[in-house]
């Protein structure tokens, strides 16, 4: 094999490659990443049998061939490299990958090519296109209610509805809620699936705004496939919660503010935690024509806010919640103006946002009744 390839596209591949490389792995392989040039292109393919992922790189290729080299180490060495092109030769003789750019030469040990995990198929029983923009802008309004922690498998991913007029995609980690439903127009009805966050969160970084974005899926195996990259991962096979009932059909309390006055108040509020707690906790007090924001922190101090409500309404309202819970869904809102609907003091608060093509809502539960 030999190869000639620019330095920063194969060191912006190399860093996204890695990304998905296990931290602790029983096979050596998986710390590995499969180089395969061939008919002008190189690609580059890095697995950790849950997830897969293929970036293709422009290349002029002298000689074709294959091999895995150490996926971390070939990153690292490549980024510090002197010059513009590099050069990647490898033979079966020696086993070793030979890198050479610039006045730079190095070497680093190779596995063969037929020990990596053979990719899985691509799934072709289901099929839809999205716009990488409007995909990317969908799943982050999101994917920050989503659970972080994996073994929380019920929570740790996207559920997407494919419904007779809409598309729905939803996540919750049980203490908050995120939905959003946009038209459509994909010829899919009567499906559902399950997408780790993961796969989502590194599609989104690969994807580009203006690309078409091939979904494809089969029963427990999603792709997405992008004009220089593919990511396959395994679906997640387990019952999405009921998310419906929690929902609140009437609220007590709705308010409209402006979105930056409300975001800036709740980022100076989430600096006001405690040396004994994980997060802040932010009051919120409706009265009438005013939201007053409140935050309070042992042996570190206070803040008190007022905002005017741009809608003033009849009654009042108090209740806590988790600062950076009630922060995150501000950052994907699209509109300048607020709509915060309230159930009382052990009610969850819920943003709400529409427009013509799609409807968007996040529920955030309260801390604890206050007293």
């Amino acid at each position: 094999m030999k190869v000639i390839c620019q330095k920063n596209e194969l060191a912006t591949a190399l860093t996204s490659l890695c990304r998905i490389i296990p931290n602790k792995t029983n096979l050596p392989i998986l710390n590995g990443c499969l180089c395969e040039a061939r008919e002008q292109t190189l690609t580059l393919q890095c697995t950790d049998l849950e997830m897969t992922m293929k970036i293709i790189i422009p290349a002029h290729v002298e000689e074709k061939g294959s091999t895995v080299v150490l996926a971390r180490y070939f990153s690292d060495l490549v980024k510090k490299l002197p010059g513009e092109e590099v050069v990647l030769s490898w033979s079966e003789e020696n086993n070793l990958l030979d890198i050479n750019c610039g006045a730079s030469a190095s070497k680093l040990h190779t596995w063969r090519a037929a020990d990596f995990p053979p990719s899985k198929e691509k799934p072709s029983e289901r099929k839809v296109y999205f716009q990488g923009g409007l995909w990317k802008r969908i799943t982050r309004k999101v994917l920050s209610a989503a659970a972080q922690q994996e073994t929380r498998i019920s929570y740790a991913g996207v559920y997407v509805q494919f419904e007779e007029e809409s598309i729905k995609l939803a996540a919750t980690d049980a203490y908050r809620l995120a939905v959003i439903k946009i038209a459509n127009n994909s010829g899919i009805k009567d499906s559902d699936l399950f997408i780790p966050s993961g796969a989502l969160i590194e599609v989104n970084r690969l994807a580009e705004d203006g690309d078409e974005l091939e979904i494809a899926w089969n029963e427990g195996l999603i792709c997405f496939a992008g004009q220089s990259f593919m990511l396959t991962s395994r679906l997640i096979n387990s019952q999405f919660p009921n998310y419906e009932k929690v929902i609140p059909e009437k609220p007590e309390l709705t308010i409209e503010l402006d979105k930056g006055s409300l975001q800036n108040a709740l980022e100076r509020a989430s600096l006001f935690i405690s040396p004994d707690e994980h997060y802040a906790i932010a009051s919120l007090q409706v009265d009438n024509d005013l939201l007053t924001v409140k935050a309070h922190a042992v042996d570190v101090g206070s803040l008190q806010e007022e905002i005017p409500l741009l809608n003033p309404v009849e009654g009042k309202c108090r209740v806590e919640f988790n600062a950076k819970y009630l922060l995150e869904p501000i950052q994907v809102l699209d509109q300048e103006k607020v709509t915060l609907c309230l159930n009382g003091e052990r009610g969850p608060a819920v943003y709400r946002e529409e427009n013509e093509d799609e409807s968007y809502l996040h529920l955030v539960s309260p801390v604890c009744p206050v007293g």
